[in-house]
């Protein structure tokens, strides 16, 4: 077995790992992820099982899609309990490594656990048969696996049947029958959990932030909610590159620190839980947040407090609009110009649909459609308009999907450019050229100065095969 984590609840210690799944041997070799339980007292018994537990028992861990056939995660990577609370476990579970990739995180009630364990239990009457629930009348008493004052007390026939019998028929389920999240093409190794309760004007809000990382080094901030009918909802809010391409080995929470701590094998890391205005510039990505406000009165995203703009359910897409400022940009006739909401487009936005849309005085509100010689859509999902025209003039909104994400309202010079008329026209012009040129090659000597100035510090990262442990507070709002 590969063990992950115990906790020690009540009369008993609960181990969770993954192995071999015996019931599953004769049609093919799987791993299934478990739930075990011991006895705090458990001593072992007095003849049969001397050296070993005889209160251990076992079960499934169902993490999986529902449906008609589900699609299992079968290997369990990570378990996390918040201090505290001794009613809810949170797990990261994986498929196979040999197969397709893919992660996901559920939860599940020591209720849910305990109720397994008091089923029934599951035997295979020989080694070609299918395993079966056992009868209740082949249940010996005391029954096996319940807490005693002296485990060598116990009967033989206990100590026989729970020898032979440590697994139990039920599967355990995950809560909202359904996964927080799931994603292909993704390995989780470890995760935390973060519980936020805010009363805001008398309403009591709760929001779960999950933050799993990955063998790749990342970590995936996630929120979970409950709507009005009491329905599970989960998006993914934030990607962090922090030990890049070094499996992620430790995390831990503090919240006396506000902070999670990330460990690879190389390096340890400090992640503040709490990155507002370091993280976010735009409204539509601070309201999602729980542990952050938008404030209209001064553009920029703060640590919530009542009065600020916040919607992290997503419940009022036009949350944002009227925070959104409109930026006036004067064009000349002529000029192709660049329209962009972000430096650079954030990962957990790259899968959605952005929508260009123009106002205009000939023909209203129209979608933007790309084509090479117009309208041209970047790498960031930006707009660059080639060749303006007083056609070109009017509002532009980025849309994405239900959400106003920037505005700009375009003004073009309809000035054409005469032809110099006298011979100081001409110096004029070439000198307000020659001017911007030592600029750019100004703004080049520059960058490359920079250039080289991190090629020497990477050269002598690398030299020194260091990494000291970081504190990451990274300003780019990506």
């Amino acid at each position: 077995p590969d063990f992950v984590g115990s906790f020690d609840i009540g009369p008993h210690v609960f181990f969770f790992f993954r192995e071999t799944a015996v019931e599953y041997i004769n049609c093919g070799k799987s791993v299934y992820s478990r739930v075990a339980r011991v006895c705090k007292r458990d001593t072992g018994g007095k003849n049969i099982l001397s050296q070993n537990w005889a209160t251990y028992l076992k079960a499934r861990l169902n993490c999986s899609i529902p449906g008609e056939f589900p699609f299992y995660f079968n290997e369990i990577q990570g378990i996390y309990k918040v201090p505290g609370d001794d009613t809810r476990f949170y797990g990261t579970f994986t498929t196979s490594t040999t197969g397709l990739m893919g992660s996901a995180i559920c939860e599940f009630d020591l209720e849910d656990i305990q109720r397994a364990f008091s089923g029934k239990f599951k035997e295979q009457a020989t080694s070609s048969s299918a395993w079966l629930p056992v009868l209740s009348n082949k249940v010996p008493e005391p029954r096996p696996g319940q807490c005693v004052n002296d485990t060598a007390t116990l009967p033989d026939t206990v100590l026989n049947f729970i020898r032979s019998h440590p697994l139990m028929d039920e599967a355990v389920s995950h809560r909202n029958e359904k996964p927080v999240f799931y994603k292909r093409d993704l390995l989780f190794t470890h995760l935390v959990v973060d519980i936020l309760k805010y009363d805001v004007f008398g309403d009591k809000l709760e929001y779960i932030v999950y933050y799993a990382g990955t063998n790749e080094g990342r970590v995936y901030k996630i929120v979970q909610w409950y709507n009005d009918e009491g329905e599970s909802r989960s998006i993914l809010l934030d990607i962090f590159d922090v030990t890049p391409n070094e499996p992620i080995r430790v995390m831990e929470i503090s919240k006396k620190h506000k902070s999670i701590y990330v460990a690879s094998d190389e390096r340890v890391r400090q992640i503040d839980l709490v990155m507002c205005n370091r993280r976010y510039d735009n409204c539509l990505r601070c309201v999602h947040d729980p542990y952050c406000g938008w404030d209209k009165d001064t553009n920029s995203c703060k640590p919530f407090a009542p009065g600020l703009l916040q919607d992290v359910s997503n419940s009022s897409a036009s949350v944002c609009d009227s925070s959104v400022v409109k930026k006036k940009l004067s064009v000349t006739w002529g000029q192709s110009v660049h329209l962009g909401c972000f430096v650079k487009m954030p990962q957990v936005l790259s899968s959605q649909t952005v929508t260009w849309y123009h106002y205009s005085k000939e023909k209203g509100r129209y979608q933007i459609v790309y084509r090479g010689d117009k309208y041209i859509e970047t790498c960031e999902r930006g707009l660059v308009i080639v060749s303006v025209t007083e056609a070109d003039s009017g509002r532009y909104d980025c849309w994405l999907g239900g959400s106003l994400l920037c505005a700009y309202n375009i003004t073009v010079d309809t000035h054409r450019c005469s032809p110099p008329g006298k011979s100081h026209d001409y110096h004029k012009i070439y000198s307000d050229w020659c001017h911007e040129f030592e600029k750019y090659k100004n703004a080049m000597k520059t960058w490359e100065k920079r250039q080289a100035q991190c090629a020497r510090l990477n050269e002598t990262a690398t030299n020194q095969n260091s990494h000291p442990n970081e504190i990451y507070h990274r300003t780019p709002l990506v």
